[in-house]
């Protein structure tokens, strides 16, 4: 539904901007093209009304003379009219007293005006002047003109002493008195033309604009030529600043009732849009996300029985169909190609590590025994390269697991400085004979225990210190664990690796954590790797929410700083570490009493084993099946048991389940995963079905030392 609105929403603001900008449109059309119109009607009526004017004169021109200059000799009495109704009164006076006077006489054939007695003169002359008046009034209303008049001006002074409608102008506002007055008796630029028509008696075929007093105004003059004598001008002007105002109110309302009806149909397409449109988009979309966030493959059949027309939207509707079907079919292949991908980096980890345990160990044994110079070299070199196809091997798969997603955090109560000092000691060893001091420093008040994934911080310290041992060739590495405290409960764990190594340029900070990238330089090419340690450590950090930045100085050392968040367990530490040069090795333990089983189906693990555990005195039984270890089990009894889990006919899990099954007293019995599946999953397999602990070959006697201290009873370790 909110998506529903939304999409409506969207079209309306749409429409609102198309209706804004069509109505803005319209209406400048509208006005313009309604004063263009009014303009041309305007100037197009003036120039009639003044023909239709003078040619009324001009059909008795005889007579408007007579009566001019009878005006001309009475205009102070008729300039305002004489008391009576309509023009029609005055003509029936005038030939009620001229039948009453001239029995049978004709007017204006028998007897002219000017040769009647005076009163007669002045009924006549009245009939006339009201005529005219008359006449130019119905001129005004039929031509809608504001105002028309006939104006004779004064000779000498060149006022304008009479004008035809009979009203004297002494409005110095007036048009009559601007144009024809005292003012325009002194030539103003403005009225230059109605001088020249007044003086030349020329008709000039067109409108003028004036703005004066009066307004905006069209005007057209047309001078009275009655025997090449200009009696006078006819002048016919329209008013429009009325007009314009009603123009732009008669516009504005059009916009208005445009706007409406806009609106109406807007809305009407906004709700035939939500019913035939928006509502059927709305619907696959919503069926579209619902299939993002539960992959229920269901939903196929809710959108092929949903009636969405016949249209594009039932064409993308069922091409969504068919899209969601095909996803089907091939997440299903893969979900078998991921299964693949998993089964081939468990065997391939397997099939690679248990060549690599007999090598890896049996070095590690070998050169804890004298042999001659040559040979102790040639083993320091079979033991090195081991060790760093296995560095090699662990990367791959851990980036493999990074890149699919499948890497997970598992955070757990650990102690800090154990972890911290078993990782440095551990590294140290890959100094060898360089002159290179590793130097460690703890804050003594750093928290004894923590909550988080200490496999995986181990993880980056390693690679950090080791990245720092691989390109230190002499000097100093120094490791500082500090922390931050976020709150009663929460600390950052700060981790600091300096070192005086090659260093970095500047350029290519961002390349040291990119995938398979060494940075190319001549200073660094013996150093062997896959270029994945930072890339997997930036990743990992990522995981747990942490961040990783380096300052390097090119030829003087680099310097990389780790922050990551862990919860506190436990502040007081008395375990802290003081500072210390060049971490010393470790004892070994002595058990010559323990009573180990190895389980292992190859004979050169079993050897290596048993070899191992010689280091410490311990005589390790050794089988080569399940069923071998079932049956020694009914004669001996055992302290701990190393189980390898890919063995035929009976795997290490099945052996380990029937051996606390078929004989209680192991039920308590520590057995050890001992297997070349390093991956992540085989661990917590292995873990959760029952196997107390974990150790993957090829096997270090460090780790194995580890083990054998963390879970022999305590009465057999001496």
């Amino acid at each position: 539904m909110k998506h529903e609105i939304k999409l409506i929403r969207e079209f309306a603001y749409l429409l609102l901007v198309f209706i804004i900008a069509s109505i803005a449109v319209s209406g400048l059309v509208t006005y313009f093209s309604q004063m263009k119109m009014y303009e041309t009607i305007c100037r197009d009526r003036t120039m009639e009304v003044g023909d239709y004017l003078v040619g009324l004169v001009l059909e008795d021109p005889e007579d408007f003379v007579s009566y001019q200059h009878y005006y001309e000799s009475h205009y102070q009495e008729m300039r305002i009219p004489y008391d009576f109704t309509e023009c029609n009164t005055a003509r029936d006076e005038f030939f009620t007293a001229f039948r009453a006077a001239y029995p049978g006489k004709s007017y204006k054939i028998d007897i002219m005006p000017w040769e009647m007695p005076e009163e007669l003169q002045n009924l006549y002359y009245i009939w006339r002047h009201e005529y005219w008046i008359l006449t130019f009034e119905q001129a005004r209303e039929s031509f809608g003109l504001p105002y028309t008049y006939y104006l004779l001006p004064d000779d000498e002074t060149h006022y304008t002493v009479y004008m035809i409608d009979g009203e004297r102008t002494e409005d110095e506002n007036h048009p009559g008195f601007l144009y024809l007055g005292d003012s325009y008796y002194e030539k103003p630029s403005e009225h230059e033309l109605l001088w020249n028509t007044w003086h030349n008696g020329q008709r000039y075929d067109e409108v003028y604009e004036w703005n004066n007093e009066w307004g905006h105004t069209y005007s057209c003059y047309t001078p009275l030529l009655i025997d090449d004598e200009c009696l006078g001008l006819v002048v016919t002007e329209i008013n429009v600043e009325e007009v314009n105002s009603m123009i732009v109110n008669s516009t504005l309302f059009l916009v208005l009732q445009l706007g409406i009806l806009l609106i109406f149909l807007t809305a009407l397409l906004l709700f035939f849009l939500n019913r035939y449109h928006i509502r059927r988009i709305n619907h696959l979309s919503e069926q579209i996300s619902e299939f993002s966030s539960t992959r229920a493959y269901d939903i196929v059949d809710a959108i092929r029985a949903y009636g969405y027309g016949r249209d594009e939207i039932k064409q993308l509707s069922e091409n969504t169909a068919d899209m969601i079907r095909e996803l089907k079919i091939h997440e299903g292949k893969v979900a078998q190609a991921a299964q693949f991908k998993s089964d081939f980096l468990a065997n391939m980890s397997h099939e690679i590590r248990t060549p690599m345990n007999a090598v890896v160990a049996l070095s590690d044994l070998a050169l804890k025994q004298t042999l001659p110079r040559q040979s102790r070299e040639y083993i320091t070199q079979i033991n090195t390269s081991a060790n760093t196809m296995l560095v090699i091997i662990n990367d791959i798969l851990d980036f493999s697991r990074i890149e699919a997603g499948t890497m997970e955090i598992a955070p757990a109560e650990y102690k800090v400085v154990p972890m911290i000092r078993d990782v440095v000691q551990m590294t140290s060893l890959g100094l060898g004979d360089k002159p290179v001091v590793m130097k460690l420093n703890i804050a003594p008040d750093i928290p004894k225990c923590l909550r988080g994934d200490s496999a995986r911080i181990a993880q980056v310290l390693n690679n950090v210190i080791s990245n720092a041992v691989k390109f230190t060739k002499e000097g100093t590495i120094t490791i500082n664990i500090d922390y931050e405290t976020l709150a009663d409960d929460k600390i950052n764990l700060m981790i600091r690796v300096a070192d005086t190594g090659i260093g970095i340029r500047r350029e290519d900070y961002d390349r040291i954590f990119e995938s398979f990238s060494q940075i190319n330089s001549n200073r660094n090419r013996e150093v062997e790797g896959t270029g994945l340690g930072l890339a997997i450590t930036q990743r990992l950090i990522k995981l747990m929410n942490g961040t990783i930045e380096v300052d390097s100085e090119y030829g003087i050392g680099s310097v990389f700083r780790i922050c990551i968040p862990q919860e506190v367990i436990a502040r007081k530490d008395t375990e802290a570490a003081q500072t210390s040069e060049k971490v010393p090795g470790r004892k070994s333990l002595y058990a010559p009493n323990a009573r180990i089983l190895v389980v292992d189906d190859n004979s050169v693990n079993l050897f290596v084993a048993k070899s191992l555990l010689g280091l410490y005195e311990i005589k390790a039984t050794c089988v080569l099946s399940g069923e071998q270890a079932l049956k020694i089990i009914e004669k001996k009894e055992f302290d701990l048991i190393l189980m390898d889990y890919m063995m035929p006919q009976m795997d290490g899990i099945e052996t380990m389940k029937r051996i606390r099954e078929e004989y209680p007293a192991y039920q308590n019995i520590p057995i050890i995963a001992f297997t070349a599946n390093a991956v992540e999953e085989a661990r917590d397999l292995l873990l959760k079905e029952g196997m107390d602990d974990f150790i993957a070959k090829p096997v270090k006697s460090e780790e194995l030392e580890a083990i054998l201290k963390k879970w022999l009873p305590e009465n057999v370790i001496s």
